[in-house]
């Protein structure tokens, strides 16, 4: 199994799908919140993600609290079998209306607030309500996928894993209580006894701050961390808070050294004033081989023009994604421009950095002389 999702969500603008597939993306999981409330909002949803979507051969499921009231209005005990078989009936008529789902997801299927329960009983409750899910949604297609999200240390995970497709146990930095990534993955794995495979869930943007992205160092670090251990299964949380260049690795890169060389053709590295030139930029391994098309995947690139001799800066840092390990930066005239009206030229300095792997970073600089040929401006 080969998992790399990424999470889509009801009334964001969607990312661009063809280009997320080029970086190693496999699955998308759309969170819905319809199913219950209004279906035909909640097909019409999904029709227009498909739509978004062709041209790829991506595979969607589609992510459902399974608790939440027909009117969003307050959780409802499991226990119930009208709700349970009402949200059976709901979730089988969207996969036979739309066979292009692949899958669905459980959101926050863990006990909440429900009492009367021990906690023997709370996750043979769950594990019955998963069962009766995913007979009826293999019924209607053996391949369609049941997938459960939880929290890593729920104790009910143990039994509601063997009878889903996998679980999704969420492990975030704001609610791992300081416990390393490899050591949460490995306690979960612990716990579900292999019964079943595990996508780990991860998250692109600090809750903290405003939902802002993380860094992207961080992120592949991560998932660096969890193809280690459970291979390349995970799905991160959420667009459209994710970085700009965001890869979806396959392998641990974190053996791989890449190396970032700068060249300019030019004689004697010279660029005449307001003239356009092209910055050649090699991605070597640390054999002096091209990068994998899954490593190159995972390159994002940025580069500044500072002057010299003052430090003020021409341009500031550019995202750039390259699609080859020799790739040419376009330097454009404003990039080339002499910034101090009493010389005849200036020495800039040109600094490339590249995030790439498990988290790696290189920086590499290129010092160019731009020539006002026509003397003194």
């Amino acid at each position: 199994m080969v998992v790399k999702g990424l999470y889509v969500i009801e009334n964001y603008p969607f990312p661009n799908f063809k280009e997320l597939e080029s970086r190693g993306l496999t699955h998308v999981f759309y969170s819905d919140s319809f199913l219950l409330n209004n279906y035909n909002t909640c097909k019409n949803n999904v029709n227009a993600l498909i739509d978004e979507m062709k041209g790829t051969k991506l595979k969607l499921h589609i992510n459902i609290n399974a608790f939440k009231a027909s009117d969003q209005s307050s959780l409802v005990d499991p226990n119930n079998m009208d709700h349970r078989n009402k949200l059976q009936t709901a979730i089988t008529q969207l996969l036979s209306d739309i066979p292009k789902i692949d899958g669905i997801i459980f959101d926050d299927f863990h006990w909440h607030m429900w009492s009367g329960y021990d906690v023997d009983q709370q996750s043979n409750i769950l594990a019955e309500f998963a069962k009766q899910i995913a007979t009826a949604i293999h019924g209607i297609d053996s391949s369609n996928k049941l997938s459960a999200s939880i929290l890593w240390t729920s104790p009910t995970i143990h039994l509601t894993a063997a009878e889903v497709d996998y679980v999704i146990p969420k492990i975030y930095p704001s609610n791992s209580s300081g416990t390393a990534l490899s050591t949460s993955i490995k306690k979960v794995l612990d716990e579900i006894d292999n019964n079943a495979k595990m996508v780990v869930n991860l998250i692109t943007y600090d809750p903290s701050v405003k939902l802002i992205p993380r860094s992207l160092s961080d992120i592949y670090n991560e998932i660096s961390t969890v193809i280690k251990i459970n291979g390349a299964n995970y799905c991160l949380y959420a667009s459209p808070w994710s970085p700009y260049g965001l890869g979806f690795p396959l392998e641990d890169y974190s053996f791989i050294e890449v190396n970032v060389n700068l060249s300019l053709v030019s004689q004697h590295k010279t660029i005449s004033e307001k003239s356009s030139r092209i910055i050649t930029i090699s991605f070597l391994d640390q054999n002096n081989n091209p990068l994998s098309d899954n490593l190159l995947s995972t390159i994002v690139g940025k580069y500044k023009i500072t002057d010299q001799s003052t430090g003020k800066v021409i341009k500031d840092f550019t995202n750039f994604i390259p699609d080859n390990s020799i790739y040419e930066l376009n330097l454009s005239s404003e990039d080339n421009r002499i910034i101090n009206p009493d010389v005849s030229q200036e020495n800039h300095i040109i600094t490339v950095s590249a995030v790439y792997g498990d988290g790696k970073i290189e920086n590499e600089e290129l010092s160019v002389t731009i020539m006002n040929l026509t003397g003194i401006n």
